[in-house]
């Protein structure tokens, strides 16, 4: 057995560390193989070859087509350099449907770590896994009808199991969050509507406010806040769940983020701004009206949204202090967002259907 997980997004790489976090993994870490990791961890052996780009939208893939071609002829000669038995793709289905079509080897079995999302996207991209892959590990059950009975598993969600459950209830909501994304696109696109937030905040002193942000873009963030002083930077670390269970409140871009909170008893409101191009795509292919999944699963909006030219600090100002002033409104809020996740749902992560699979198919 000679295994290599590929994720070339944060969210996958969070889920990679769950999974890697099992004894099973770490008594095997000489057969186990990593690539998009950024950095070795726990001293998986990470064999990136290339630096990796988070690609968002339409525009943003046709921009980077060169880019994209060279990851996908690196990513080759590191499976053409190893004899590996399975090779796992972590989110970014678009990717691997990118690289299979290409490169694709009877030699490997070829397995799908979280699905494309088909109950709101196209469904036909389930035709795709199951023509081709040997297993679909999903974390939604509402997939399981998309996929061939002996490809498919559910293995719950990685983060119930990562994050920490806040017993906290400080109604007057002054350890505040801020989650800017984890893609260029995203902080350019929001970067400068909270920073006019802060502003408009600067007078109410007993406020905290907390920017989780990666290595990635430290330096940036930093320069672009450096006229507030009052403001703490949590680069994402060992004790990143701890830290976002002591928030009152969160101020959040749409992703992972959004669950992460949710699962740590959280309230927040989530934001998103694309180019016009990549939303009407969006809109044109989404059967949703909602972002959040607590929302999509709930069929109504119990997490507030603030989407493209309703993301104005007008409306995050006015929101953020009608739950400062109005603790049955807050309590209100924080309720309906327990029972919207429990409404959802969603389960503890069960790693060992993969272990499982792995043992059974070397």
């Amino acid at each position: 057995m000679k295994v290599l997980f590929i994720t070339l997004e944060q969210s996958g790489r969070q889920i990679l560390k769950s999974l890697l976090d099992e004894k099973f993994f770490n008594t095997k870490k000489n057969q186990i193989f990593t690539f998009g990791m950024l950095n070795n961890y726990k001293n998986f052996n990470d064999i990136t070859n290339i630096k990796i780009n988070s690609i968002m939208g339409f525009v943003n893939i046709i921009l980077n087509l060169k880019y994209l071609f060279k990851l996908r002829r690196k990513l080759n000669e590191v499976v053409i350099n190893n004899s590996f038995t399975h090779i796992f793709f972590i989110d970014s289905f678009d990717f691997s449907k990118f690289y299979i079509k290409k490169f694709k080897s009877n030699k490997i079995k070829y397995c799908q770590i979280v699905g494309p999302s088909v109950f709101i996207w196209k469904s036909k991209k389930a035709n795709f896994i199951n023509n081709n892959f040997d297993r679909i590990f999903s974390i939604f059950k509402v997939e399981q009808p998309y996929y061939k009975p002996n490809l498919y598993r559910y293995i719950g969600h990685p983060l119930m199991n990562k994050t920490h459950f806040s017993n906290s209830y400080d109604e007057s909501l002054k350890n505040i969050g801020f989650f800017l994304g984890s893609r260029r696109q995203e902080i350019d696109n929001n970067i400068l509507i909270i920073k006019e937030l802060l502003y408009c905040l600067k007078d109410q002193r007993d406020l905290i406010f907390n920017f989780f942000i990666t290595d990635e873009f430290e330096y940036f963030i930093k320069d672009t806040l450096k006229e507030n002083s009052n403001l703490i930077f949590h680069i994402n670390d060992d004790t990143y769940y701890q830290k976002i269970s002591k928030l009152d409140f969160a101020f959040a871009c749409s992703g992972t983020v959004h669950l992460e909170l949710c699962f740590s008893n959280i309230p927040h409101i989530i934001f998103y701004k694309a180019n016009y191009i990549n939303y009407f795509i969006f809109k044109f292919f989404v059967r949703s009206h909602f972002l959040s999944l607590v929302n999509i699963f709930n069929k109504k909006e119990i997490i507030k949204e603030y989407i493209q030219s309703d993301f104005n600090v007008k409306n995050l100002l006015l929101f953020f202090k009608n739950l400062r002033s109005d603790k049955k409104t807050l309590v209100n809020y924080r309720n309906n967002m327990s029972r919207g996740l429990a409404d959802s749902n969603f389960t503890s992560f069960r790693p060992n259907m993969i272990i499982d699979y792995l043992e059974k198919s070397s």
